[in-house]
């Protein structure tokens, strides 16, 4: 049904020479058959054994095989619709945007983690009927401070997804507050194994409407690296900001998150089809 779903979806806007609709996307997610995913430990709420969450596009697995995930083969015009959704609202100052990978997420609040295997930044929209909800994020946090728990409160920002796509760093500790109603996430990021990922299954992800990071892709393009809560850290570099000094970039100058509100980007009907 999520397939027939999307492709229809598709068809109407390529037809109608607009947007993907974001109720379209939700139609799509109300119709997708959510895994219960037990490995996703990182994020797993107080109590829980599994969470309703899949991941599409590029993954790499136990045996170090990089490859498109089952359900990107199987339900195609799904991953096109949700590439879509973002190609058609991507700012032009973060049109450069790169991605590998789309993880998609039901009804859960997704406990204080640090992701571990991204490369670069993550966009993030929340869909559906629900209130609160928000994400609760650190972007300076370099993991310097050991315990995430030890992270101050009056440091995190938060995020209303459900009002606006945001950009930030998964790596640096974050988490979903408790929310009532339906909610879904859909999550944009590239896994730090892309570079190695072999010329043809790059192409079938550029054919879903993924934007692949080159190469050499530089991490901090878009978003700087952490400055940590040390005491002096926003005057000088530290922990991750020092560590891709070395390597020739740290993002000076770029923002440590971006949140752009979806009224805003909803001006203008025309889709960026590309």
């Amino acid at each position: 049904v999520a397939q027939r779903e999307a492709k229809a979806a598709l068809e109407a806007a390529r037809r109608e020479r607009r947007k993907v609709r974001e109720e379209e996307v939700l139609k799509v997610l109300r119709a997708w058959r959510f895994a219960r995913n037990t490995s996703r430990l990182n994020v797993l709420p107080e109590g829980q054994d599994w969470v309703f969450s899949d991941t599409l596009g590029l993954l790499r697995d136990r045996t170090g095989d990089i490859h498109l995930t089952p359900a990107t083969r199987s339900y195609p015009e799904v991953v096109q619709l949700f590439n879509q959704y973002l190609l058609d609202r991507l700012p032009q100052e973060v049109a450069d945007f790169k991605w590998t990978t789309i993880n998609v997420n039901c009804n859960y609040s997704a406990k204080l983690h640090r992701d571990g295997n991204n490369f670069g930044p993550s966009f993030i929209k929340a869909f559906g009927d629900f209130s609160d909800g928000l994400l609760k994020y650190w972007p300076e946090d370099d993991k310097a401070v050991d315990k995430m728990e030890d992270l101050k409160e009056a440091d995190a920002v938060t995020m209303d997804l459900k009002r606006s796509l945001g950009m930030f760093n998964g790596y640096c500790a974050h988490y979903v507050q408790p929310f009532r109603g339906e909610r879904y996430t859909v999550v944009f990021f590239s896994v730090g194994c892309h570079s190695k990922t072999p010329e043809d299954r790059k192409e079938s992800l550029r054919q879903l409407g993924m934007q692949v990071p080159a190469t050499d892709e530089d991490p901090y393009a878009l978003l700087r690296a952490p400055r940590g809560y040390r005491q002096g850290a926003g005057d000088r570099e530290g922990g991750a900001a020092a560590t891709s000094r070395k390597r020739g970039s740290s993002g000076k100058g770029m923002p440590s998150f971006r949140a752009y509100p979806i009224s805003e980007l909803e001006v203008g009907a025309a889709s960026n089809r590309r």
